[in-house]
């Protein structure tokens, strides 16, 4: 077991300690990672270790944020899924090339896709996190992070730790994780749609689709969400614009050959839901053993 990556802080009021604020991932107190997956079992077992360390019983502990996420095996390179991941309505993109967040800016919901063994490769130079060197590469991890209205989204007056074993909250965590994942607008990029030069106009349309590719979605969209133009409703004409690369994203992914990238982690994402929801665990990376598949 391993408190070094949580961060305990303790409240004083009148020089006496009042207050017990702790933060900090249980996959890694527990197996000193977080490549690995916590199961409801062992999430109840963690917690208990937590209480043996700290003298506390943490499963009276209040809750003001929930971290829950799946780390994915895919088949492909994590950048050419999360480059797939286009926006989220009313959220802002921040987009690196191996990871893509989608957040509201009162900071109270993030919806995080990532590139996991290379965020633990960055890690490696500054802790250990007993995991094998030679760890296959595509290991996309998609993390949800609930940081207010926890009383408002699991209908109880009073979230506490012990709460995160109820049927009803668990239920409620996994549905937010697959429709957050639901919402995502998502187009196939990557492909060659040369089709299109045999049709009239194809050559610009087959431009277009390059460029959009080169320069990026988000880029392009901010472009034109910029723009002021000089007609009678610049706002028409921008969602006019908006919507012509939409249709030629949808064109593509209809018509254009890929990978079968969205279908994959699609099915995935599916998978994965109605497995924990059948189960209480994930399917993939429950124990040490398991990363075998994987090296």
């Amino acid at each position: 077991m391993n408190l070094s990556n949580f961060k305990i802080t303790i409240s004083f009021e009148n020089h006496e300690p009042y207050k017990l604020s702790f933060n900090g991932s249980l996959p890694k107190f527990y197996h000193g990672n977080n490549l690995i997956h916590l199961d409801w079992s062992t999430t109840k077992d963690a917690i208990q270790e937590l209480s043996d360390n700290l003298n506390v019983d943490i499963s009276k502990a209040v809750l003001t944020r929930v971290d829950f996420g799946v780390n994915i095996p895919l088949n492909h390179h994590v950048y050419e899924y999360t480059e797939s991941l286009l926006a989220f309505p009313r959220l802002v993109t921040m987009r690196f090339r191996d990871s893509v967040t989608f957040f509201n800016k009162i900071d109270s919901r993030n919806f995080i896709f990532y590139d996991k063994v290379k965020e633990l490769n960055k890690r490696r130079g500054r802790t250990e996190n007993n995991l094998p060197y030679n760890l296959k590469e595509n290991i996309l991890r998609y993390e949800i992070q609930l940081k207010k209205n926890l009383k408002i989204r699991f209908g109880i007056k009073k979230v506490r730790v012990k709460d995160l074993f109820r049927d009803t909250v668990q239920n409620k965590l996994v549905d937010y994780w697959f429709k957050g994942y639901e919402k995502v607008e998502k187009m196939a990029l990557g492909t060659d749609p040369d089709y299109m030069l045999k049709e009239y106009n194809g050559l610009q349309k087959y431009m277009s689709y390059h460029g959009l590719e080169r320069l990026g979605y988000d880029r392009v969209i901010g472009k034109i969400s910029e723009q002021n133009f000089e007609v009678k409703n610049s706002r028409v004409k921008r969602s006019k614009m908006r919507g012509s690369i939409k249709k030629l994203l949808k064109e593509v992914e209809e018509n254009g050959l890929d990978k079968g990238i969205l279908d994959e982690l699609n099915n995935k994402i599916i998978y994965i839901k109605d497995y924990i929801l059948l189960n209480k665990s994930v399917p993939y990376f429950n124990s040490e053993k398991d990363l075998e598949k994987y090296y």
